[in-house]
């Protein structure tokens, strides 16, 4: 079976290591059908920053190969090939024998796992996520045609039809996440769910790893992270921040409580922040009399080109920054890891919108003050 490029998102930390002699862990038998004379297979793990290699690993002339994984706790683990192809494996420690089998020289050849419960439980993950995808893919194009066509009426039941078949599809994915915890393949199945918008199924998803991995360093992240979403949802109090202007005066969310303040996460190199700035304009220039702030929070790298498009834009409503990218205190804080973004906080201090931009910040604008 294929097994597409993954680790790309996730948090993961684990050690691992290649014994000597003794050949203690779990022993890994490969086989590369187009072999490179001279290569070695770069064993490497994923930390929550970045991508080490910890050990290679000597193919005969045949191209087989063999290894032992001596790890402390269940694990994620890439096997790099040549750098031209990677096969994923999820090692939990009480595998027989794990094999692998691989093309070698390409990125799409041939790739096979085989012994590996844990990796079998992440297929099934990633065919309930291609299943949505598909559906999804197929009724949007019935849509696009229908539409094209003047076919109102045809429109209207493929829109219907999509919402039925993607809410169905959801579900299906959420309960084979769930079913596969506290195997690790149900941390990465947690990427393609919006966290923010599914906290019940998370805190279940918790309470699953708390219960069958206790204390592994996964099952801690995942606490950690879910707690901080729940921190800025939806009628949760938005936590404090303080930074500097471009003044250097600290500015506090708090100092303005008791209006409702749109806090938005941008920076000067971010072009859809740019594109966005004419029409908060308008909308500060509209509200701003009837109890509406704007608290801008730049990710930008220097003062320097952050004082220049607050200029160039027109930007006439507070900012702060620490100048620190997507490091900000600010940005961790509120989980941004994208920009724009903007949260909506009413006068008592509590979320009440987040996401907003273009017409949707318009319309929800328009529904408080009229």
């Amino acid at each position: 079976m294929k097994r597409a490029n993954l680790w790309v998102a996730i948090p993961l930390f684990f050690l691992l290591s290649c014994s000597g002699t003794e050949h203690a862990g779990v022993k890994v038998q490969g086989l590369i059908k187009q072999p490179l004379p001279g290569e070695m297979v770069v064993i490497e793990r994923l930390t929550t920053t970045e991508l080490l290699a910890v050990d290679t690993v000597d193919v005969a002339t045949d191209g087989s190969f063999t290894t032992y994984l001596d790890l402390p706790e269940a694990s994620f683990v890439r096997f790099n090939f040549y750098g031209r192809q990677m096969v994923n494996v999820i090692v939990n420690g009480k595998e027989e024998l794990i094999e692998v089998e691989v093309d070698g020289d390409r990125p799409d050849g041939f790739k096979s796992v085989s012994g590996s419960p844990d990796t079998d439980l992440l297929d099934k993950i990633l065919a309930a996520e291609e299943k949505r995808r598909s559906d999804e893919n197929m009724l949007n194009q019935e849509a696009i045609r229908a539409r094209t066509n003047g076919d109102v009426q045809t429109f209207n039941d493929i829109v219907e039809q999509y919402y039925t078949v993607d809410g169905k599809n959801r579900q299906a994915l959420r309960q084979v996440i769930l079913d596969a915890a506290p195997s690790l393949a149900a941390l990465y199945g947690a990427n393609f769910i919006e966290i923010e918008k599914n906290i019940g199924f998370a805190d279940t998803l918790v309470n699953l790893f708390e219960s069958g991995l206790p204390g592994h360093s996964f099952t801690e992240d995942l606490k950690s992270k879910v707690s901080l979403l729940k921190r800025v949802s939806v009628g949760s109090d938005a936590p404090d921040i303080s930074l500097p202007s471009p003044d250097g005066d600290v500015v506090s969310l708090s100092s303005l409580r008791g209006n409702y303040v749109l806090i938005d996460f941008w920076a000067a190199w971010c072009r859809p922040c740019r594109q966005e700035n004419p029409n908060v304009v308008r909308l500060y220039n509209k509200y701003s009399q009837q109890n509406f702030e704007i608290l801008g929070v730049s990710l930008d790298r220097t003062k320097e080109a952050w004082v220049k498009a607050i200029a160039d834009d027109g930007l006439t409503w507070k900012h702060i920054s620490d100048l620190k990218y997507f490091n900000s205190e600010a940005a961790k804080t509120y989980q941004v890891n994208a920009i724009p973004a903007t949260y909506l906080i009413d006068p008592d201090g509590k979320i009440i919108a987040k996401g907003l931009r273009g017409e949707t910040l318009r319309s929800k604008l328009e529904e408080i003050f009229g």
